[in-house]
């Protein structure tokens, strides 16, 4: 196989990794396939496109990724970090100095979210904000629920920039069920919002409302899907209320009957 195809292969398979179970996806190409650096090259590219989580708390996307080096920023604590995904973790954290205006609502913003995440997020959260200038950010919520154990792995993540008077941005949801088979949900909803202000009461109200409708939303949709869909896909006792015996009793039903007497 060329190494043009072989980069395709692979980066299907990580593009289709579940959230949290990239370390898996990596452990299993490696084991497969002698390439590193194909499977590294695929890996940053998921990182960079979808966002993931290391050591607990800090965010590797491509809104943070540093231009000049191999690592990405974390303007909150104005530090630099390279990621090592076998162990879900950041190293060479080394101090940084962006040179980018904050908003002066900054700091507040970030008190803010953590609370918000607390409070909203369960299980594992995490978030950053990216200042672009003395007027705008980029904000990232991640919040996720894994449980392997219990063969399933969750992941709510909100991508918003505040700029102005404005809050645009898109939430995705990412669901993944794999005990006896294999069930994906998946959710994306833009927001694009005028706000009264850029004070971070306004922010937070606004960034709130937003993901309190989507989720009622997510609600509905899935009770219409378990109610209307998945419902018929059950199968259905017979007339008689009673389950077929699809042993040597087979032959006393009609359509049984019919395909043993091959009619």
């Amino acid at each position: 196989m060329s190494s043009i195809k072989l980069g395709q292969l692979v980066d299907g398979l990580v593009s289709s990794a579940p959230p949290g179970e990239l370390k898996e996806v990596q452990q299993n190409l490696s084991s497969l396939i002698s390439s590193a650096g194909v499977i590294n090259e695929s890996l940053e590219t998921y990182i960079q496109d979808r966002g993931v989580i290391f050591s607990g708390k800090y965010i590797a996307s491509k809104y943070n990724k540093d231009e000049t080096s191999t690592k990405y920023i974390d303007y909150i604590s104005k530090k630099k970090f390279n990621v090592q995904i076998t162990s879900q973790s950041v190293s060479d954290l080394e101090s940084f100095d962006p040179q980018v205006e904050y908003p002066s609502y900054y700091d507040a913003l970030v008190q803010t979210l953590e609370q918000y995440g607390q409070d909203h997020y369960p299980s594992r959260f995490a978030f950053t904000v990216i200042p672009l200038d003395s007027n705008s950010v980029q904000i990232i919520l991640i919040g996720q629920r894994l449980n392997n154990e219990n063969y399933y792995t969750g992941q709510w993540k909100s991508i918003y920039k505040v700029e102005g008077a404005q809050l645009s941005g898109d939430v995705k949801l990412d669901i993944h069920y794999y005990e006896e088979g294999n069930v994906r949900l998946n959710f994306d909803e833009k927001v694009d919002v005028a706000l009264k202000g850029t004070s971070v009461s306004e922010i937070i109200n606004a960034i709130n409302n937003s993901e309190n409708a989507i989720t009622l939303k997510i609600v509905d949709d899935f009770n219409e899907l378990n109610q209307r869909y998945f419902k018929n896909l059950r199968r259905l006792l017979p007339i008689t209320r009673s389950k077929i015996n699809w042993g040597n009793a087979i032959g006393n039903y009609r359509l049984g009957s019919d395909v043993v007497n091959k009619q």
